[in-house]
């Protein structure tokens, strides 16, 4: 019986079939060329067979390598997510996991709360609302495991996290109940926009009102006037809007917390706010088993209405 194949000498074997260099090989396995070119010949030895053709120029793979490379990457992302989740599973039986959420998002965080509830009850989860550059901070130290914030260009490179487009979620407009649009299907953006538009307060709500202004820009309008929240509970944040001194823009959880004499239709056309999942940039690239519960989620549920599903990483 031939003796097994050494594990690390098949992560070396990898590592050069896809880099075709030992020096670049060498370098993302941080070591030298020497031990790396050694541990190829002993791996072509026990094999019985030619890996790479070599030449003063290049490196090539051999049809025999090229067979190797890519049932040998499959196996060692198996082994990969086997030890991943073993870990997981010595993890003890209530160990915490903290999902984030923005103003904008807490009706997201709570389905994604109770997906990985049922995905894995050995697991306890706990919800914590923060505005998204701290968020993000957060999610990045490890505080939090993923969390859903307002979708921030950069953001993966800036704080070194993992990014995948969430939801987009629809916007609608809410209006006092005596607006001449409050009974319609839908209130044009135009219309919106020539009114008293309550805004976040800032700074918190800083990129908000950036995003919603870029928004009103694109269709041809701009916010002429503009009113900040109160610091209240919201359906006291929506008092301007009762009584008919301003509208908003709101999500759909937020309608049923608006308070009296305040309706919410939608935009024409419509307007969604771009949510994404922030999570801990894996090395591998492969999403925490909490995460990808989410991201199933995501799928299953079709959050992703204008957007294409994605992920960003630190490099990318």
């Amino acid at each position: 019986m031939d003796a097994p194949v050494e594990l690390r000498k098949l992560h070396y074997f990898v590592a050069l079939g896809e880099e075709l260099h030992f020096g670049r090989a060498a370098a993302r396995l941080h070591m030298s060329q020497s031990p790396l070119s050694r541990a190829i010949r002993e791996l072509e030895r026990e094999l019985g067979v030619l890996l790479f053709i070599r030449t003063t120029r290049r490196v090539e793979l051999t049809p025999a390598g090229s067979a190797l490379l890519v049932r040998t990457r499959r196996a060692l992302a198996e082994i990969e997510l086997a030890v991943d989740e073993a870990r997981g599973a010595g993890v003890a039986a209530h160990a915490e996991a903290g999902i984030g959420y923005g103003p904008f998002s807490r009706a997201v965080a709570e389905r994604i709360s109770e997906a990985v509830a049922d995905r894995h009850p050995e697991r306890t989860v706990r919800l914590e609302e923060d505005v998204s550059p701290e968020l993000l901070r957060r999610v990045a130290a490890h505080e939090l495991a993923m969390a859903a914030v307002f979708r921030t260009p950069g953001a993966a490179r800036r704080h070194g996290v993992r990014i995948d487009a969430l939801r987009d979620e629809p916007l609608l407009a809410a209006l006092p109940e005596t607006h001449r649009f409050a009974g319609a299907e839908a209130i044009p953006i135009g219309a919106f926009a020539a009114e008293c538009v309550l805004l976040p307060r800032e700074p918190t709500g800083a990129a908000f009102n950036v995003w919603l202004r870029a928004v009103m820009r694109a269709a041809g309008f701009e916010l002429g006037r503009t009113r900040e929240t109160l610091s209240a509970p919201w359906d006291r944040r929506m008092l301007p809007v009762a009584d008919g001194e301003a509208v908003s823009a709101i999500v759909g959880d937020w309608s049923q917390q608006a308070g009296a004499r305040v309706v919410a239709v939608p935009f024409d056309p419509p307007i969604t706010f771009p949510l994404d999942l922030a999570s801990s940039a894996e090395a591998s690239g492969r999403a925490d088993p909490l995460v990808r519960a989410a991201l199933d989620l995501r799928d299953d549920e079709g959050w992703l209405t204008t957007r294409s599903a994605h992920t960003e990483g630190p490099e990318d």
